[in-house]
C-alpha cells in the first residue's frame, strides 16, 4: 500500500509599512477614527502640556488648586502611591492638603470618597494611596449633606451594617439607592456569598429590633426586601428575623407572619422549612402561634364588648382567653366559625382568611374556634348551654372538615365521634382539670412557663411540666363535681339532638 505525504508551504504576507498603519487610523471608509469622549467634567486642552506627578504635587504644595485639571487629579490619585514611597516625608502633608482642597472641588471630593469606599473593602488593591486613606479625618464637612456623607462613610468603614440598615428602614429606601444618593459605590462583594447591599439588607431584622414603634410601612418594606433577595441572603435574613425578634412582637404583624408561613412554613407550597435551623423553626412556630392566639384574643374581646352578655358569661370568656394564653407557642393554625349574628361585630378586625360562617341548624348561637395543636384538634365552643371544649386526634377526614370545608354547623361538630373524657367543661375550677387533660396528650404550655395564668392581671399558680398546677382542695373538688352534674346532662342532650340531625 502506497502512502502519500503532502508538503505545506507557509503563506507569505507583505510586511506592513508605517504608512499602512497610518492609513488604518483613517478607518475603513477613509474617515478619521475619533477616540471615545472623556467623562463629564474632564476637559482635554490640546495646548496644555501633559505634566508628571512631581509637577502636580508641586501645585498642591503651593495651594494652586485652580491650576490642576480634573484629568490631572485622576492621574494624581492613581500615581500618588508610588510618589509617596519615594517621598515618605511629604506623603501625609500633601494628602492632608488634597483633602482640604475638597472644600472647593465637589468633583475631587466625590472621586476621593468613591475610591475610599472601594479601598475599605479591597485594601490590597491600589485604589487609593494609603496616605489619603489615613488622612481622611482632615476632611471638614461644609454642609448637612457632607455630614450625612461622612456618617455613612464611617459606618461603611466600621462594617456597621445594622446602623446602615436603620437608616434604610427609617427612610424606606434600599441600600443601593441610599449609597447612590451620596455618589458612593455599592456593587461590592463582601465575600463569595454576599454583596454589600445584601449584607445591609440581611441586617434589617436587627435594625427592626431597635425601633420602638414599628409601623406598617416598615413591615411592608421588609416584606418587599425579602421578596427581592436571592435565596441565600433571604434565608439568612429570615433566620435573623426569627432569632432576634420575639414572637410577642412578631405576632403583631399578621402580614409578615403570613409571608413566613407561605415561604418557610411547615405546610406551605415550595416551602424552605427544611433549610431553617432548629432554633429558627422553633421561633417560626412561636410567631405563628402568637398571631393565631391574637386572633382568638381579639374575637373574645369583640364578643365581650359588643354583645349583651351576662356578667358570668363575660367572666368565663375572659378566663378562657387567659387560659389559652399559656399555650400561644403551640397554635399551629386557627379557624374561627361564627354564627350570622357575630359576623358583623367582627368586621375586618380579624384575618378574614381564618373566618367561616356557621350554617344555621337551630342550635343556640355560639362562636367556635378550632385550634391545630400538632397531633390534636381542639374545638372550643364559646357560649351557650354546653360551652365545651372538644379534643380530637388528628385525621385526614377531620382535617378536611375543620380547615377546608365551608359547610359546618354546630350540630355537625357535636355529632362527631369522640371519647367521653375528651369533652371538657368550663364550670367551677375547670382550668386545673383541663390542663391535666391537655398534659396527658402532651399538649404543654409555652416553654419556660413557671406560673400558669388562669385570671387576668394575676401571676397564676406555680407550674411544673410533670405535675402541672397545685391540686385542688377537697372542698373545691366537691363543689366542682356538683356543678358538673347539670353540665353533663346538658352535653348529653346537645349530642343527642346533634346525632338525630342528618348531615
Amino acid at each position: 500500500m502506497a502512502f502519500f505525504t503532502a508538503k505545506f508551504q507557509p503563506l507569505e504576507f507583505q510586511k506592513p509599512e508605517p504608512k499602512e498603519l497610518f492609513k488604518l487610523g483613517y478607518g475603513i471608509q477613509g474617515e478619521i477614527i475619533i477616540p471615545p469622549p472623556l467623562p463629564n467634567g474632564i476637559e482635554f486642552d490640546k495646548n496644555k502640556k501633559v505634566r508628571n506627578i512631581d509637577q502636580i504635587i508641586n501645585e498642591i504644595e503651593n495651594n494652586n488648586l485652580e491650576n490642576i485639571s480634573l484629568l490631572e487629579w485622576v492621574y494624581c490619585l492613581f500615581s500618588k502611591h508610588s510618589w509617596d514611597i519615594e517621598n515618605p516625608n511629604k506623603s501625609l502633608p500633601t494628602s492632608q492638603k488634597i483633602w482640604k482642597f475638597t472644600k472647593e472641588s465637589d468633583a475631587l471630593k466625590l472621586r476621593l470618597f468613591w475610591r475610599l469606599v472601594l479601598y475599605t473593602f479591597n485594601p490590597n488593591e491600589k485604589i487609593l494611596p494609603f496616605s489619603l486613606a489615613d488622612t481622611c479625618p482632615s476632611f471638614e464637612p461644609q454642609t448637612e449633606f457632607d455630614k450625612s456623607l461622612i456618617k455613612i462613610l464611617n459606618l461603611l468603614i466600621k462594617n456597621a451594617y445594622k446602623e446602615l440598615a436603620e437608616i434604610c428602614l427609617n427612610k424606606l429606601i434600599q441600600p443601593d439607592k441610599l449609597l447612590t444618593q451620596y455618589s458612593l459605590p455599592y456593587k461590592i462583594n463582601i465575600d463569595d456569598n454576599l454583596t454589600l447591599v445584601e449584607a445591609i439588607q440581611l441586617s434589617f431584622p436587627l435594625a427592626l429590633k431597635t425601633i420602638q414603634n414599628i409601623n406598617e410601612k416598615q413591615i411592608n418594606f421588609l416584606i418587599e426586601t425579602l421578596n427581592i433577595l436571592s435565596p441565600y441572603p433571604q434565608l439568612k435574613t429570615v433566620e435573623n428575623l426569627l432569632n432576634n425578634i420575639s414572637a410577642d412582637v412578631g405576632g403583631k404583624y399578621p402580614k409578615l407572619v403570613n409571608w413566613l408561613k407561605n415561604n418557610y412554613g411547615l405546610t406551605g407550597n415550595n416551602s424552605r422549612w427544611n433549610q431553617l435551623s432548629i432554633e429558627a423553626k422553633k421561633a417560626l412556630k412561636q410567631w405563628i402561634g402568637a398571631v393565631n392566639y391574637r386572633d382568638f384574643e381579639k374575637l373574645v374581646d369583640l364578643i365581650i364588648n359588643r354583645l349583651n352578655l351576662e356578667d358570668w358569661e363575660i367572666r368565663q370568656l375572659r378566663n378562657r382567653k387567659v387560659f389559652w394564653s399559656n399555650y400561644t407557642d403551640r397554635f399551629d393554625r386557627i379557624r374561627i366559625l361564627l354564627p350570622a349574628s357575630s359576623i358583623q361585630i367582627v368586621g375586618n378586625n380579624i384575618n378574614q382568611e381564618d373566618i367561616t360562617s356557621l350554617i344555621y341548624d337551630g342550635s343556640e348561637a355560639t362562636e367556635v374556634c378550632i385550634f391545630d395543636f400538632d397531633k390534636w384538634f381542639i374545638v372550643e365552643f364559646f357560649r351557650g348551654k354546653g360551652s365545651e371544649t372538644r379534643i380530637f386526634p388528628k385525621s385526614n377526614e377531620l382535617e378536611n372538615l375543620f380547615f377546608n370545608s365551608d359547610d359546618i354547623s354546630l350540630k355537625q361538630l357535636r355529632s362527631l365521634s369522640i371519647a367521653r373524657n375528651n369533652v371538657h367543661d368550663h364550670r367551677y375550677c375547670w382550668q386545673s382539670d383541663c390542663e391535666t387533660l391537655l398534659r396527658s396528650k402532651n399538649i404543654l404550655p409555652n416553654q419556660g412557663t413557671r406560673y400558669f395564668k388562669i385570671v387576668e392581671r394575676q401571676p397564676g399558680f406555680p407550674y411544673n411540666f410533670n405535675s402541672g398546677m397545685p391540686p385542688l382542695k377537697q372542698s373545691q373538688i366537691n363543689d366542682r363535681n356538683r356543678q358538673l352534674i347539670d353540665w353533663k346532662r346538658d352535653i348529653q342532650q346537645l349530642e343527642a339532638e346533634a346525632k338525630n340531625k342528618i348531615f
